[in-house]
């Protein structure tokens, strides 16, 4: 067991090991859960810590009971300094295969006008910065941390099999989710992968000096690294999720929204160009 600190950010970090795996079993992914236990009252309409901290827990429970050739390791990075001792004792009490990382530090301390793109990418720089389970060759697969991708497992096997640097979705219709005809292009951020040394050239530090960052620019961004990486800008594969909308408190459970899901799997196979 690993445990440190670190007085400049706050940071507490620790590394619980499950006992059940075997040294035979092939490598997996990394999965970087972001969290954010504690966030400002008026960034997010699910701001209670208590439920919030329930989200992550099942969360957890559901990645560790992934079969380690899609997940072997897990990196849970919390940017509200919140401690780590709640989120320790969820992973500890289950039997599970995997490493797990968890770390918490003080780095959400921009204002909420910055955007969400600021902090989830100013987190993801501290997280890897302080990581030790993240290897030069791993994918790595973050995700928004209270959510449960359903097929991920699916989703790796296409990147994997892609052989790409950075996989994730990209998003440019107009109308969907902005009601605007013009500027609605966006890159989703509750999911995407890649890898390190591809995050370091794309991604790395693009969040520092900024007063505004978006979707809008990480679509831009990431449209542009095509030039110089290999790029999956589009999932084949529509991401299945689990889980309550930080942001509007919206169940993607519901029927409604697995409809809409259902929906938009059926456009990528047959209407691959629409970017729905």
């Amino acid at each position: 067991m690993l445990h440190a600190t670190n007085p400049d950010l706050n940071l507490t970090h620790d590394i619980v090991r499950g006992s059940l795996r075997r040294p035979d079993t092939p490598r997996g992914a990394v999965l970087l859960m972001t969290a954010t236990l504690r966030p400002p009252a008026e960034a997010v309409a699910r701001a209670d810590p208590a439920a919030r901290l329930l989200d992550y827990a099942a969360a957890l429970k559901f990645y560790l009971a992934m079969p380690a050739t899609v997940v072997d390791r897990i990196v849970f990075a919390d940017n509200s300094a919140s401690g780590i001792a709640e989120i320790r004792e969820s992973v500890a009490g289950i039997a599970h295969d995997k490493a797990v990382e968890i770390m918490s530090f003080a780095g959400n301390d921009h204002p909420v006008s910055a955007g969400k793109a600021y902090g989830e990418f100013k987190l993801i720089d501290i997280a890897i910065a302080h990581a030790s389970l993240i290897r030069a060759d791993d994918i790595v697969w973050k995700t928004t941390g209270r959510l449960k991708i359903l097929n991920l497992a699916a989703l790796h096997c296409a990147v994997t099999r892609a052989g790409v640097d950075i996989a994730c979705d990209l998003h440019n219709v107009p109308l969907i989710g902005s009601g605007r005809w013009r500027g609605n292009q966006r890159m989703d951020l509750r999911l995407f992968a890649f890898r390190p040394a591809a995050f370091a050239k794309v991604y790395r530090g693009i969040w520092a000096g900024r007063t505004r960052f978006d979707e809008a620019t990480m679509y831009a961004t990431t449209l542009a690294a095509r030039k110089s990486i290999r790029v999956m800008p589009r999932f084949p594969v529509q991401p299945m999720i689990e889980g309550v909308s930080g942001r509007h408190q919206r169940n993607y459970a519901a029927p409604g929204q697995r409809i809409k899901a259902m929906m938009r799997q059926a456009l990528r196979i047959v209407l691959p160009f629409l970017w729905i």
